[in-house]
Order: structure tokens, then sequence, then C-alpha cells
């Protein structure tokens, strides 16, 4: 990732577009627009179009653009920008314009993907006629709540703090095809499960847990908040001591997180169908991957997009 890839924004801070543009290239005009440096587009919501925003149903709603001439939106670049992103390698950074400032500033919202279209919104365009406009559903990446910068620990605040995956790769513009050859093996494995995880809409990040004051905190593996689901990755070379290491660590870290209600020991490979009940008797549910995709014994499968295996 380049020094100009680098998102240097947090949720709530201000820019200009002059600032933005000049560190990371793309359109100074335009709603939608393509980071020319960089693998970034800006989505600038100046509220408008009546429907965008944030909805109870914990997305953002964004009003794409629209053309003139038409009064349709099939074919505009920026919305066909939009639905490839993913794709692409690219993340959509979100920005407001605060009615109540008046020095052309934009707030940072969020980093998002796209989860669907909701339909059209029709409003006054410029010309005074009416048009339509595609309303973009927008999942956010970074944030697992509903309200932009807020993150919430599955227990005591004091104790355990939520912390974004250090694996700055997953989102890089080449995530589809950088090898992870090179990478530990059970690194390996978290990147690949966290980079699928990632593709179906999920945020993914680590608890920091302080069990005792004069201990360094204790950092688990993948935490999806969405699915109230802790996973701990084993990829050794005696699926059995894996297995059984597995179910100490997340008995250990979930004496400490309440608030978790799933758990599951991610491995390398289907394991044999006696570790599987062990698991399961233990509270614990198991992920593996083989050529087809992800399989799990997990009742959330569906959610996640994963495939549900049932011991025989």
């Amino acid at each position: 990732m380049g020094a100009t890839d680098r998102w240097i924004y947090t949720q709530g801070d201000f820019t200009s577009r002059a600032t933005l543009h000049e560190r990371y290239g793309g359109s100074r005009i335009s709603g939608i627009a393509l980071a020319g440096r960089s693998s970034h587009i800006f989505l600038f919501d100046a509220g408008f179009v009546p429907g965008g925003g944030w909805r109870e149903d914990g997305f953002y709603y964004y009003p794409g653009a629209t053309r003139l001439d038409t009064g349709g939106w099939e074919s505009c670049p920026g919305n066909k920008a939009i639905e490839r992103a993913w794709t692409s390698g690219r993340r959509l950074q979100l920005l407001q314009a605060p009615r109540r400032r008046t020095d052309r500033m934009w707030r940072f919202v969020d980093s998002f993907m796209l989860d669907g279209i909701a339909g059209e919104v029709t409003a006054e365009g410029p010309r005074g006629a009416p048009v339509q406009y595609p309303l973009f559903r927008l999942r956010s990446i970074d944030s697992v709540t509903h309200q932009p910068g807020q993150l919430l620990p599955p227990g005591d605040p004091h104790r355990i703090d939520v912390r974004r995956v250090e694996r700055c790769d997953l989102l890089c513009r080449d995530v589809r095809e950088r090898s992870l050859a090179g990478e530990r093996p059970e690194t390996r494995l978290s990147k690949a499960f966290e980079r699928y995880i990632i593709s179906q809409g999920y945020a993914v990040h680590r608890l920091a847990i302080r069990h005792t004051a004069d201990c360094a905190p204790m950092f688990t593996d993948t935490w999806i908040a969405h699915l109230n689901l802790l996973i701990e990755a084993k990829a050794g070379r005696n699926t059995t001591d894996d297995v059984r290491m597995a179910i100490g660590q997340l008995a250990h870290y979930t004496r400490h997180t309440p608030g978790v209600l799933r758990k599951a020991i991610l491995l390398p490979a289907k394991p044999e169908r006696e570790l599987l009940e062990l698991a399961r008797d233990m509270g614990a549910d198991t992920v593996w991957p083989d050529a087809n995709g992800w399989y799990t014994t997990g009742s959330w499968s569906n959610a996640a997009g994963l495939t549900r295996h049932e011991p025989a």
C-alpha cells in the first residue's frame, strides 16, 4: 500500500475538498469521485436528495448520481464505480456536508462497502424537473455498530478493548490476487478467512482483554461483532492438540467477555468426527475451508455465507 493510499482520517474529522484531493487525487466537483492516486472512491453527501443517511437497520443510504439529460441513473460512471468497488479493490469513503457549517468543510463519516441497491428515490433536479436517483445501501467496514465512531466491547469496557485487525493488507487494491504463501500457517489461515468474511460485508476486529491490572492484555484472534462470534485459529501439526488448545483459550477469553454468545475454532481442514463433537460439547463450533468454500458446524452459517455441516 503506497503512502497516498493510507487513509489518514478518522470518523468525525473535517477536511476541505482541496486538501482531500491534493493528497489522494480525483475530481474536485463530482459527487462520486475516484481518487486518481489511490484505491479510494469518495462519496459526498450534501443532503440535497431525500432518503439518505443512517437508518435503524444499521445501514447508510446514499443517493447516487443521475443523468440530467435522461433522468436515469443506470449508465452513470459514478454509480458503476460504486457497484464495482469491492471487486476492483476500492474502498468507499463517505463524507457529509453539515448544514450548520458555512466554511465548505466536509465531515468524514466512515469507510463502506456496497450491500445492495435499495431502489430509487425521486427528487427535483438542478433544472427543476424530477429525476430518479439510485439509493445505495452501504455497510460500514470499520465500525461494528449502527452509529459511526462507536465500538462496543462484549464485556466490561474498562477491561476489554475492540481493536481493528492489525492486517492492513486485507483491504489493499490487490486483495484478491496477493499471495499468502509467505505467511505462517496460522496467520495465512486467519487472513484467508477474514478476507472472506469482509467480502460478505462484515467487519473483523480483535479483542484486547485485560484480565488483571498488572498483566499485559490478551489478544484474541477474529472477533465478528455482527455475528457475536469469537474465533480462535489453529494450524499446527497435530489437530487434536490444536482443538484442545483452542478450547482452553476460548474458555479463558469468554470468562472475561460475558457478551460473547458464539465461539468457533478455525482449522485448515475438516477434523475427524470425534474432534467436531468435542468442540461442540465444549460449546464451540468448528470452521474449515476446502476446495468448494468454507464450512462450519455453526447455526450462523447462512448469515456468513458458509455451508452448514452436520456430523454424520
